[in-house]
């Protein structure tokens, strides 16, 4: 970039005739201020030593520089107004701010600094996802877009209605992951992806974070930034492997195994505590009062109310609550999609129990059916309370568990939801043999037929009948709708 310009440290409060060389490492979405109306964007530029200051636009000056500092480009920029950040605002922004307003001049200068700009990434490997989870780490990502599901609509616990958009992402090991965008980024980087998604991009994302929501995935923050198909050496790479491997990601889109029920290859590499002081003993969580707390807990789960339905009607796109029949294509007032699909959704209300004491806790979803060993479809097909030779009601051994704390209407006390399920057996190798432990969630279960697990509660004549439902577990049809 040169070095006769002055460097970001060089420029203080006070300091005039500046001009310094930078580029727009990142570009944020426009917020509005929480103690004001005022609407402001930041930036991150970077100079030719690395060395980065947060530059903020206010109100009219958001859309006069849309078009003037790009994410990526390389400018000269001078008069800015320099002052120091707010003591609250120190440890995230840096010392010093720089305003930029109509008396700021700013000069596209035709470099191409992708390599400085890129040497800046950490990048997290897809397997090392799982150390991160809940743990809301900022972590940074390149992936290959081979989808992206329908915007939907959902509420939060205040009230607010937000929209979410999940794009699939791809290594170079065909390893797959969800990135769940939220607000500002379904409109501006998810419409830009509809509307290219044949061309296979490439994503960079930086300030994200990994939640163990849909087993495990990734979601933006509100300061997360993105490139897509930016001019980077690295995005080539990227897109030549895609070039060689095309057959296979092109069958990977088509058969969408990806956007299954079942546990996700990155699910079974889940950073699951082995050491028994690791884990949270229940009596020190009942009558729990702070939500959105994740716990690793070792004990045993049981069904003590029979009688209570292990299923829901839910929509495909969503998994809220359905009045629709199965297989009905119908419009959700929840996510509004238009095109959603009435599929049927396990749930169980259960009791987890250890050494200390036990709480009341559900699952829902994959969980539920790991611990009932029957699918959705068997667990809607049934009329009759269940039994033990029907579907699996308790635990005899113990078994590790990961449990949400979550705020519960009408009560102070947090209610509990099982997101894991996974079997000791399956965590560490054989120490007698010196095998190195893997980390791994529970086998995908292999189900019995449908028809062979309700001729336990019905007649040949009744099952001849309902027979004719089958439910391909492999694929769930989603469909894909361009916004």
């Amino acid at each position: 970039m040169g070095d006769k310009f002055q460097l970001i440290h060089d420029v203080s409060p006070g300091t005039t005739g500046w001009t310094v060389k930078v580029v727009v490492a990142e570009k944020f979405s426009p917020r509005v201020a929480q103690r004001s109306p005022t609407k402001y964007q930041n930036l991150t530029l970077m100079d030719s030593e690395g060395s980065t200051v947060q530059a903020t636009l206010y109100g009219q000056n958001i859309t006069a520089f849309q078009d003037e500092l790009l994410l990526g480009k390389t400018y000269l920029i001078s008069n800015a107004l320099v002052k120091e950040t707010n003591a609250e605002y120190k440890a995230k922004s840096g010392e010093i701010q720089w305003t930029i307003s109509g008396r700021t001049r700013i000069r596209r200068v035709e470099e191409n600094n992708s390599n400085l700009l890129i040497s800046t990434y950490s990048f997290t490997d897809f397997e090392d996802l799982p150390k991160y989870m809940d743990s809301n780490v900022d972590i940074s990502v390149i992936g290959m877009i081979i989808d992206i599901k329908p915007r939907r609509i959902i509420q939060t616990r205040f009230g607010k209605e937000c929209q979410v958009q999940d794009l699939v992402l791809v290594n170079k090991r065909f390893d797959t992951v969800l990135l769940t965008m939220w607000e500002t980024f379904v409109d501006n980087e998810c419409k830009y992806i509809c509307q290219n998604l044949r061309k296979k991009l490439i994503l960079i994302g930086k300030h994200l974070k990994v939640t163990s929501f849909n087993g495990l995935s990734i979601s933006t923050k509100a300061d997360s930034s993105f490139f897509i198909d930016g001019e980077f050496e690295l995005v080539e790479e990227f897109k030549s492997w895609g070039h060689t491997n095309s057959e296979i990601i092109d069958n990977m889109i088509s058969e969408k195994h990806y956007l299954t029920s079942t546990p996700s290859k990155l699910s079974s590499k889940l950073s699951v505590p082995t050491a028994e002081k690791d884990f949270t003993e229940i009596k020190s969580i009942q009558g729990l009062k702070t939500a959105k707390q994740f716990f690793w807990i070792k004990g045993k789960a049981s069904v003590k109310v029979l009688n209570q339905t292990y299923w829901y009607m839910s929509c495909n796109n969503c998994n809220k609550i359905s009045s629709e029949n199965y297989g009905d294509i119908y419009p959700c007032v929840f996510c509004k999609c238009t095109d959603a699909k009435a599929i049927p959704r396990a749930k169980v209300y259960m009791q987890l129990t250890d050494p200390t004491g036990y709480i009341n806790a559900t699952a829902i979803g994959n969980p539920a059916e790991y611990f009932l060993q029957s699918n959705a479809e068997f667990l809607m097909n049934q009329t009759l309370i269940p039994t033990a030779a029907s579907m699996r009601l308790s635990m005899d051994e113990d078994e590790i568990f990961y449990v949400k704390a979550i705020t519960q209407e009408l009560s102070t006390d947090c209610k509990f939801e099982i997101l894991f399920i996974v079997n000791p057996s399956q965590i560490a190798g054989d120490k007698n043999t010196g095998k190195a432990p893997v980390e791994h969630i529970g086998e995908p279960i292999k189900f019995l037929e449908p028809t062979t697990k309700r001729s336990l509660f019905h007649s040949d004549t009744d099952d001849a009948q309902s027979s004719k439902k089958k439910c391909d577990k492999s694929t769930i049809e989603i469909t894909k709708k361009n916004q």
